[in-house]
């Protein structure tokens, strides 16, 4: 399992989907099982640019997971864990087996960058207003889940997501050797 972290705007979709390509492995994006969903709760959380339950999330990756047969170890993982309670809870599926770890690529960028990416890209949830939400929760949520997992022993390598998508799908061919 690769993990992708990284802020909205990082390109983090678009590195899973090439990883993807290149190692032939299957992705599971959260914040695609997320916004394929019909749930009207769901919806309105992804409105407001707050960050789904575990009540609500985990039960839909364990199911992912269980269809992509994970039990492989070979898929890469995108926009999950961003809480340090869902990072514990992957690293108990870890510790029993479950699921083998390999690495997580953290892709960083700043929010200015963001913001010129996303004006781009369309997405009814890319308001300025919804996109420093999920700026201000990455850093409150998604960082102090990075350190717990490092804290862990698991290796967590930092790539400079503001360049180009080529530039930064070679920073991590390089990274992961």
């Amino acid at each position: 399992m690769i993990i992708i972290f990284g802020n909205v705007g990082s390109g983090k979709g678009t590195q899973a989907k090439l990883l993807a390509e290149r190692l032939n492995y299957p992705t599971i994006s959260t914040g695609q099982l997320l916004r394929s969903s019909s749930d009207p709760k769901i919806k309105a959380v992804l409105d407001s640019g707050k960050l789904v339950s575990n009540e609500i999330l985990c039960p839909l990756l364990e199911k992912e997971l269980k269809r992509i047969r994970a039990d492989k170890n070979e898929f890469i993982l995108d926009g999950f864990p961003r809480r340090v309670n869902q990072a514990k809870w992957l690293v108990d599926k870890i510790r029993r087996g479950e699921l083998k770890f390999s690495v997580a690529l953290c892709l960083n960028l700043t929010e200015e960058t963001a913001l010129e990416r996303l004006k781009l890209r369309g997405r009814h949830d890319d308001t300025p207003i919804g996109i420093r939400q999920r700026f201000a929760e990455y850093e409150t949520s998604v960082v102090p889940t990075i350190e717990y997992l490092q804290s862990q022993g698991f290796k967590v390598i930092e790539i400079d997501g503001s360049r180009s998508v080529e530039e930064v799908s070679a920073s991590i061919k390089k990274a992961l050797g």
